[in-house]
């Protein structure tokens, strides 16, 4: 029979100083290595967030503007003078911080996915994967230049007739 006073819990397993089996806090989402990984995906997610905000209130914004006041007349222009040159420039901006951001989530959600954590992990794989290329034999230089002689006969009418445009366009001003 056993002691009632004994814990129901089973006995404790014996500790593995061998390294192939994977701890379960280093592969768990909350260790700090995955973390860290996708800590420069959710800066880049905060940033298109923090971009959409500002595209959404720059839109507001001129809108606002363009609606007439309560006693104006509905065809009468806006108060405002459009400046064109700042409009431009405003739809740069919001653009660029747009494309910057979602350029940097993906970079963020593509290093997080290929289990990246930092520069000098990703150049010792390119370097890795080069190696591995010339063990296997490299790359084949007729193929690559089957390939390329292929691409020219595809692109080279459309490429010599662009050519041509050019060389007339500079002689004719």
């Amino acid at each position: 029979m056993t002691d009632p006073s004994a814990p129901l819990l089973p006995p404790p397993k014996p500790d593995n100083t061998d390294s192939s089996t994977p701890d379960f806090l280093s592969t768990h989402f909350l260790a700090p290595r995955p973390r860290r990984q996708f800590s420069l995906f959710l800066f880049g997610a905060t940033c298109v967030g923090l971009s959409v905000f500002a595209t959404r209130r720059a839109l507001v914004r001129r809108y606002v503007a363009t609606v007439p006041h309560f006693y104006q007349q509905s065809n009468a222009p806006p108060r405002e003078a459009i400046s064109l040159r700042k409009e431009a420039a405003e739809a740069l901006k919001i653009a660029t911080i747009n494309v910057l951001s979602f350029a940097l989530m993906m970079t963020g959600g593509t290093l997080w996915a290929f289990d990246v954590s930092g520069m000098a992990e990703l150049r010792e794989r390119v370097r890795s994967m080069k190696k591995q290329r010339e063990v296997k034999g490299g790359t084949n230089m007729e193929q690559d230049q089957a390939v390329e002689r292929e691409f020219e006969d595809f692109l080279g009418p459309s490429l010599r007739k662009g050519q041509r445009k050019g060389d007339t366009q500079e002689t004719g001003n």
